[in-house]
């Protein structure tokens, strides 16, 4: 092997390397999905456990299935899909289960950071109709969005949405998340998180914190906290992980 050859095998192999250890970030497990998009070939999951009190209801999910693959640079596609356990305990305990529906929601990236303009891109979300457990089944197509920005200041990030859902048979609300996170380590993160509705007097204010570990540049996992500032009594927990492969690599 002369050495042209050899210095060009070592930049091809140095290249993929150094893509393959571009850290994993996940949509998961706050209510904000990340801005970025994964690039194109890789095939991510992500799934974990949460679980929510309010007053005398819970509600139990498990893996919350994201199945994601980037298809080009400006187009993410996901599949969502859950295991759900509600129970409300009032005069006896009524439980319902089963898998939720299946919701397919691609991402478009939009805009880089640019001065003052924000990385932005857009959700889109389709839930179809009469898939998974009957308790949980929608009559219709509902259909939704979330336009989402970030800005990034070194270690901090700062990321917002906002965007709402048309379901059948409830009012349409618009919802708005914010939260901050920062890298406390070159593989321990953490972030606080506010969410809510304009127009739905019955919410009120929660918020979220957690942490997230980077094991790997291919493999994450998550602990989560919530909580209510107004309205009803609502508390969260929950946990779980991510892993990628990029199939171009």
């Amino acid at each position: 092997m002369n050495r042209l050859t050899f210095f060009l095998a070592l930049i091809i192999a140095s290249s993929k390397i150094l893509a393959q250890d571009i850290p994993i970030f996940t949509d998961r497990p706050n209510v904000t999905d990340a801005v970025p998009l994964i690039s194109p070939g890789t095939f991510q999951v992500e799934l974990g456990y949460a679980n929510t009190q309010s007053g005398s209801f819970s509600h139990n999910t498990v893996p919350n299935l994201s199945v994601k693959y980037g298809l080009v640079d400006w187009l993410e596609l996901r599949v969502l899909t859950n295991y759900a356990v509600n129970k409300i305990e009032l005069m006896g305990a009524e439980t319902q289960r089963g898998i939720t529906p299946i919701t397919f929601s691609p991402k478009f990236g939009l805009t880089e950071q640019d001065g003052a303009i924000p990385r932005t891109s857009l959700v889109t979300n389709f839930t179809f109709p009469n898939v998974g457990a009957e308790a949980y089944q929608l009559d219709e197509l509902n259909y939704g969005f979330r336009l989402l920005f970030e800005y990034g200041f070194g270690k901090f990030t700062w990321t917002n949405s906002t965007g709402t859902d048309w379901p059948k048979g409830f009012d349409q609300t618009w919802a708005f998340t914010t939260v901050g996170g920062y890298a406390l380590t070159d593989k321990l993160s953490t972030w606080l998180e506010l969410f809510g509705t304009f127009n739905d007097d019955n919410g009120g204010l929660g918020f979220d914190f957690g942490l997230a570990y980077l094991v790997s540049p291919s493999f994450q996992v998550d602990i989560i906290y919530g909580n209510q500032i107004g309205g009803t009594d609502y508390q969260l927990i929950g946990f779980g992980g991510a892993w990628k492969t990029n199939f171009k690599e």
